[in-house]
């Protein structure tokens, strides 16, 4: 470890006296005494555990095993505090953080029941012992022959009271069970389609003062980054509908490739109501608002209204609020409209028309970059070539120093020149008008190109017209092509996405245009028996400039938005504005 455990001294942790919080507890001090640090366990005994015998709804669920811990941690009695992730209330406490989140090998819910009967064999009638409204809810979702009632305790003493008859069965959080080495008593493991988990079972949360940066700087060490990002998407979920421990919200995310997969469920207590979400994205907290969104939408407001709820602020009274925008953009380039969407409220449906290749055997390319300190001006028409003249710049000349030997750069608009930025590049010009053509103008008018030397990377199947105009002004131009743009197939997944309705679609480019038309077998296309037209029909058409909205027309389309700043944020905030204008009275 570093040598700041020395300034922490003996790390106290304040835990819950029962046996899975100690084990929980002794988890994380063994993690920090391999680090370094000497670690003492101080059990404190909490409200839930004075109060064992009433329904946690009942006593008020948010805060009963973390109050009184959370106290002492304030008061310096402890150093830390070991809690269940779930058990704490989505909102940090005053003056506290959770430092860490580690430990979670199991979600899933488990059955314990009198004689081993799985939950299909259960009799009519048969009583179920649980006191959470989740759990309920769940279960009567998929038994409401089911009596459930009321169970206290801890995992020991709920597993007797259905060994003594009390009950026929209850549902347990599995980590638990398996921590405590009670696997035997399984009846049978619930699948997640059923029982989504509470937001962050099964991982433990390490909390500490905010201000206390050596425990900080300690417990970065155990802390599992990964781990932290899924539970952030589920708490974040819970919080932006208003929730807290005892509300009837499941969630569960799984980071993949560094995109997080988000399913979250909102039902009601008499489980008649069931409203689920899903989505993907690489923001955990956009990702959560915008999914809290879409489920507040399809009627998750009325059931947490009914549990005495109210949503976050964030997530309501937008003019996007709920709306579900269909992306054309390749799915690599696409996360960064997604992303602006997400935040303006808005549910994004990525269905992926086009996909970009960069060419294999670029000759003019390579010719012109090994001479690239000749030219004058880089005429930059595109993000997406942007991106892969520097990747193919990188792979021809490593270690280029573009500040000192580069010409100077033009960008087509806004969003390349931030496509320039995120590669260390400033744009030297940026036109006013966002088409190849008119920076192509502009720049010659501006800056007088008569003999300077240009070059043009574009795409294969891109317009010759800059190349022409820059041309006309006297400029010697080379036009490489770097990239093809393809038409892609959308999959089932991707289509299926469009069954529940669309609101808007979203073209960044003509070639996305194109594709669309073909796939959806309108304007000139030509495959028939497809569903695109259908599911789409009515939605707004949403174009980024000039180049694109002229071929939508072209193609029979009636454009509703084309955006004033061809950007990805531009192209939402015209969408916005148009939403706006529509929702007014």
């Amino acid at each position: 470890m570093t040598s700041s455990v020395g300034h922490v001294g003996v790390v106290r942790l304040g835990t819950r006296s029962s046996r899975l919080a100690r084990w929980q507890s002794e988890r994380v001090a063994a993690l920090l005494r391999a680090h370094g640090a000497e670690c003492e366990l101080v059990p404190i005994e909490t409200r839930g555990d004075d109060i064992p015998d009433r329904p946690l709804p009942e006593i008020g669920g948010e805060g009963l095993f973390t109050e009184r811990i959370e106290q002492a941690l304030r008061d310096g009695g402890i150093d830390i505090a070991v809690h269940s992730l779930k058990d704490l209330p989505v909102e940090d406490a005053d003056e506290l953080c959770v430092g860490a989140v580690l430990g979670r090998e199991e979600v899933r819910e488990v059955l314990v029941s009198r004689g081993g009967r799985r939950l299909a064999d259960l009799p009519a009638g048969s009583v179920i012992g649980s006191s959470s409204n989740r759990r309920q809810a769940q279960l009567l979702a998929v038994r409401p022959d089911l009596v459930v009632k009321p169970i206290r305790g801890n995992v020991e003493t709920r597993i007797r009271k259905v060994e003594s008859g009390g009950y026929d069965a209850t549902l347990l959080a599995a980590a638990g069970v398996c921590r405590l080495g009670l696997e035997s008593h399984i009846a049978e493991w619930l699948p997640v389609s059923d029982f989504l988990p509470a937001p962050g079972q099964g991982a433990i949360a390490v909390q500490c003062r905010t201000g206390d940066a050596e425990v900080r700087k300690l417990l970065a060490a155990i802390e599992e980054p990964g781990l932290r990002a899924e539970t952030d998407a589920e708490r974040g979920f819970l919080r932006a509908l208003g929730g807290g421990c005892s509300a009837p919200v499941g969630a569960m995310a799984v980071l993949r490739g560094g995109r997080i997969h988000l399913e979250g469920r909102v039902a009601s207590v008499d489980g008649r109501r069931v409203v689920d979400v899903q989505g993907d994205g690489a923001d955990a907290a956009a990702l959560a608002a915008a999914l809290a969104r879409e489920a507040l939408g399809k009627g998750a407001r009325d059931i947490m209204s009914s549990a005495g709820r109210a949503p976050a602020a964030a997530v309501t009274g937008g003019p996007l609020d709920g709306l579900r925008v269909v992306v054309t953009r390749p799915r690599a380039q696409a996360e960064e409209v997604c992303r602006a969407l997400r935040e303006a409220g808005a549910i994004p449906l990525p269905v992926p028309v086009v996909s970009v290749t960069a060419l294999e055997a670029p000759r003019g390319l390579d010719e012109a970059i090994d001479r690239l300190e000749s030219y004058d001006w880089l005429v930059a028409a595109s993000a997406n070539g942007v991106r892969l003249f520097l990747d193919r710049l990188a792979a021809v000349r490593p270690g280029f120093d573009w500040s000192a030997a580069a010409p100077r750069v033009a960008a087509v608009g806004p969003g390349t020149a931030a496509a320039l930025e995120r590669e260390g590049i400033r744009a030297d010009y940026v036109a006013a008008v966002h088409t190849g053509a008119a920076v192509a103008e502009e720049l010659a008018r501006d800056q007088g190109l008569a003999g300077r030397r240009v070059l043009l990377p574009r795409a294969l199947e891109g317009r010759e017209e800059a190349a022409a105009i820059l041309r006309s002004h006297g400029a010697a131009v080379d036009d490489v092509p770097v990239y093809r743009t393809d038409a892609a197939e959308p999959t089932d997944a991707e289509i299926s996405q469009l069954e529940r309705g669309v609101d808007a679609v979203l073209f960044m480019s003509g070639s996305a245009v194109r594709a669309w038309c073909d796939l959806a077998g309108t304007g000139g296309g030509a495959r028939p028996g497809t569903t695109l037209a259908d599911r789409t029909r009515g939605a707004v058409v949403a174009c980024i400039g000039p180049s694109t909205a002229a071929e939508a027309r072209q193609r029979g389309m009636h454009v509703d938005v084309e955006a004033s700043t061809h950007s990805a944020a531009g192209l939402v905030d015209a969408l916005r504005r148009l939403f706006a204008q529509r929702r007014t009275p």
